[in-house]
């Protein structure tokens, strides 16, 4: 027994660390409620969870949990914990930086705030502790690992490189790089040093804040490669794929200003050709300075001083944007600080990427000239800079303007980009703001620059919150030349947003709200449009409804027709599904969706279905009779005759005539049930359909109608379905099965990813079923073959068969289940076609066969050689699902 309870408590612990949304809390109840204690464990994968025990039901007493997350090679390991919830008193987490508890301590956590960690080398610990008395929900943390690449830079002049340059860069690497100028400067960039894989590897470089904006070149080899923004932004974006790898790139990049700024500066341009005064002492925030005469020749024997002074907590930056001397005997010297004695930064004869910048207040240039041969000079701006900005990827932080919570400076261009990755956004709060309301702003912006959507302006302090679309938020803040305030703090943390729901639904069928049977989120606005074949109704009922208790909070409202803008059948609240029963005069049901900012619950499950045409069938009612009436054209088509049908009350036959089939009795015989129904009269009965001896496999083993009558002033008729999830309902008419394939979280094939593209990671593991649209034990379905292809309408001319005859042909293809019920499960790892983009689709056939047949192609497996005479006699399907995306591949 002891064994037996470690070997549980060894896979609670695997499969808590390693997957994500793959199982319910009913899944962790049923695994987890007959045992307790042990836990931890060591995770090596890029990417997961972490939970407390028996999370999100309470914790055990007496718990001491280490986990221990190790990554590889030049990443770290980023720890964000988004629910906590313990007994602040006693238990607590602790997180150290390394492989155990003997290593630095990073913090301990006893209640939900901004927490989050990032190790300094490749190790994270956790530890996890509660007492003997009261237990919480307990703790949701996820982790990641982090190679460093990319970043924003706003400096004058600068370079970057590849990861690990000139070490050979890393697999699999996605790095983008944004250089921001500002006012009137553009980028020019340049490229000093190119070694990759040529075929596989690649830069691009983007006239713009981000990948969206024109693409200027591709480099693939060293050649001469320079590139100039038309605007204050260039992008570059460098991918590896999974082998081969080289030295990488080192490039650098210097603002040009592309026109004359309006400013005033010191320069002294004597009119003697001699020792000429000149230099000057520059205060300006912002300036040019030039060279005497410029753009005309210099004097000769010129000797000229400047000193450039900043104040507070400014910096000098210089930029020389054009260069023209003597190079043999004349030439500029830079220094850093008040005077030609402070330390010397460079000196300048010929144009090159030439900025400096101070590392106090004062910068001081020096020019000189000989007695003989002049040009034209130079030209040089400098800008007073004060830090602020950046571009910030750890999962939770915060930032604050220059200051904080001292008054900001006057003049501030302050540029943030709040970068996430995967399927996460960033969720912004603004938690003090104090500025000048009449000229000073902060703007929020959708996307990773300032050309993205705005989403909202703040100029003083209010309920100010802000959620990303996709991956990037931008915040810009900008305050005048007077008069300054506190200034702004701000937090932000990465979320996994909200579930898609809502959409379009045909024919018969279930839907549920977001997580369902898991709390589904704060303002939830899902709308479902339901259609059915003209002249069908719908009919909708309520399986199960969990909301919170409060009808103007949480709430579901159905409309009779396509739209919220047909009259209202009803409102669904609380937990009562006694007579949620709809009918649609139509054959649309809108049905609405919404959930506040606070309190949620299980949510809802709704089935709907529709009904028989008009020339298919109908049903009269009056004060004393109940006369159902099926066209033996519909039977047919079903592979049914008049004498299989019978109601609830086996007696009552029908009389069958040449084109009809009809039951007439009273209301109160053959088993009709009367219900009060939201202030109405209801009679229901069923017509259901015996074994048929046919043999014929495209009959339904069990044929159910549901049959109702609605009494009111203006009675209301027809037949239609009623969803059961145990009887299969769902009769098209046609004869013909259909099949659906979806992927799935895991090998457990629980929970459906309805995400179109589905993004994955080369060689992750990915889950497939393929099953009948109409569950039926009665029939087996087979994979036969399935093939992938980047191409979603052609699986012939470039193709990879998984599955062929059966036979899988891919040594990462595992069969779960195949031929032995009516669906089928594999699994594979993800790939990708050369020399194309990074699309993936499946095209699957399936064979259904009878599951009585122990002889048919369903149970005979895998078979090197078709035999067509023994195939042709079976139904045959082919299913189709796709794309799946490479993460990061553009």
């Amino acid at each position: 027994m002891e064994a037996l309870t470690l070997l549980l408590c060894l896979l609670l612990t695997t499969f808590q660390a390693n997957t994500i949304g793959s199982w319910t809390t009913d899944n962790w109840l049923d695994f987890t409620e007959s045992f307790s204690e042990p836990c931890g464990g060591n995770m090596t994968d890029w990417r997961g969870v972490l939970l407390s025990p028996w999370y999100p039901n309470n914790y055990p007493n007496n718990a001491q949990c280490t986990w221990t997350i190790h990554s590889t090679g030049n990443t770290t390991v980023s720890l964000i914990f988004t629910d906590v919830d313990l007994e602040t008193c006693c238990d607590y987490i602790k997180v150290y930086d390394g492989p155990s508890t003997l290593h630095p301590l990073l913090g301990e956590i006893r209640e939900y705030r901004n927490q989050s960690f990032k190790s300094s080398n490749n190790d994270l610990t956790v530890f996890f502790y509660s007492d003997s008395s009261v237990t919480r929900r307990g703790f949701y943390a996820t982790w990641l690992f982090v190679e460093s690449c990319g970043g924003y830079m706003t400096d004058w002049m600068g370079d970057f490189s590849s990861p690990r340059y000139p070490n050979n860069y890393p697999d699999n690497s996605y790095c983008t790089w944004t250089i921001h100028s500002t006012g009137n400067m553009t980028v020019s960039l340049t490229f000093t040093d190119v070694v990759l894989e040529t075929c596989c590897d690649y830069i691009k470089v983007y006239d713009g804040p981000s990948t969206l904006h024109p693409l200027l070149g591709e480099i693939r080899e060293y050649r001469n490669q320079s590139f100039k923004s038309s605007s204050n932004d260039l992008t570059v974006f460098f991918y590896s794929d999974s082998s081969v790898t080289r030295r990488g790139f080192h490039a650098n990049w210097v603002f040009v200003d592309v026109g004359n700024i309006n400013t005033t500066y010191t320069t002294i341009t004597p009119e003697t050709n001699s020792s000429e005064p000149c230099g000057g002492n520059m205060t300006d925030w912002r300036g040019v300075l030039l060279s005497p005469r410029y753009p005309n020749n210099y004097p000769n024997n010129a000797q000229c001083t400047w000193t450039i002074h900043s104040t507070g907590n400014t910096t000098v930056s210089l930029i020389f944007t054009d260069v023209d001397l003597e190079t043999c005997c004349d030439y500029i010297k830079v220094y850093d600080g008040p005077s030609t004695l402070h330390p010397f930064l460079g000196e300048i004869r010929e144009y090159r990427n030439q900025s400096f910048k101070s590392s106090n207040n004062d910068l001081t240039v020096f020019f000189y000239s000989d007695h003989s041969v002049t040009r034209r000079g130079f030209y040089a701006t400098w800008l007073f800079v004060e830090s602020c900005g950046g571009y910030m990827t750890d999962w939770i932080g915060d930032f604050s303007s220059p200051r904080y919570p001292n008054n900001y400076p006057d003049n501030s261009y302050c540029t943030w980009t709040i970068h996430s990755t995967g399927n996460m956004t960033v969720s912004l709060t603004f938690i003090d703001v104090v500025l000048e309301t009449c000229c000073d702003y902060i703007k929020v912006y959708d996307g990773p620059s300032t050309l993205h959507p705005l989403l909202g302006e703040i100029r003083e302090y209010r309920n100010q919150s802000f959620k990303s679309s996709s991956n990037d938020l931008t915040v810009f803040f900008y305050s005048d030349s007077s008069v300054t305030r506190r200034g702004f703090h701000a937090n932000w943390v990465f979320v996994v947003p909200h579930p898609e729901c809502g959409g379009h639904l045909y024919g018969s069928g279930l839907f549920s709200s977001p997580n369902y049977p898991n709390y589904y989120h704060d303002n939830a606005y899902c709308v479902w449009y339901l259609s059915a074949l003209q002249g069908q109704r719908l009919f909708l009922t309520f399986a199960d409804v969990q909301l919170e208790r409060c009808c103007n909070c949480d709430y579901i409202t159905i409309y009779d027709g396509s739209s919220t803008g047909h009259s209202q059948l009803g409102k669904v609240c609380f937990n009562d599904t006694t007579h949620q029963v709809f009918h649609s005069s139509s054959r649309y049901l809108t049905v609405v969706f919404r959930s506040d900012y606070s309190g949620v619950s299980h949510g809802f499950k709704a089935l709907f279905t529709s009904s028989l045409s008009a020339d298919e069938g109908h049903v009269n009612c009056s004060s004393d009779n109940m006369v159902i009436v099926i066209q033996r054209s519909y039977l047919n088509s079903l592979g049914l005759s008049g004498n299989d049908l019978y109601v609830d009350e086996h007696l009552c036959r029908p009389n069958i005539s040449s084109t009809e089939v009809v039951f007439s009795f009273p209301l109160d015989a053959c088993g009709t049930v009367k219900e009060m129904m939201n202030g109405y009269v209801s009679y229901t009965n069923n017509v259901w359909a015996s074994q048929s001896q046919s043999g014929e496999i495209t009959r339904q083993s069990q044929f159910l109608l549901h049959v109702g009558c609605r009494m009111e002033p203006n009675t209301m008729v027809q037949i239609f379905y009623k969803t059961m999830e145990n009887i299969n309902t769902n009769i098209t008419g046609t004869g013909r099965f259909n099949a659906s394939i979806a992927f799935y979280t895991s090998s457990s094939f629980n929970q459906q990813i309805y995400d179109s593209p589905y993004e994955v990671n080369l060689n992750q593991l990915l889950y497939v079923q393929v099953e009948l649209n109409r569950h039926d034990n009665s029939l087996d379905l087979f994979l036969d073959t399935c093939v992938a292809s980047p191409n979603p309408s052609d699986f012939k001319d470039r193709s990879y068969d998984l599955l062929h005859n059966g036979c899988p042909r891919d040594n990462t293809y595992y069969s779960y289940t195949s031929g032995e019920h009516y669906y089928a499960q594999f699994s594979f790892r993800a790939f990708k076609f050369l020399r194309t983009h990074a699309y993936v689709y499946l095209q699957c056939k399936v064979i259904i066969c009878p599951g009585n047949d122990y002889n048919s192609r369903c149970r005979q497996g895998c078979r090197f050689r078709r035999k067509r005479s023994l195939d042709s006699t079976y139904h045959t399907n082919t299913v189709t699902l796709g794309p799946i995306k490479l993460k990061g591949i553009v």
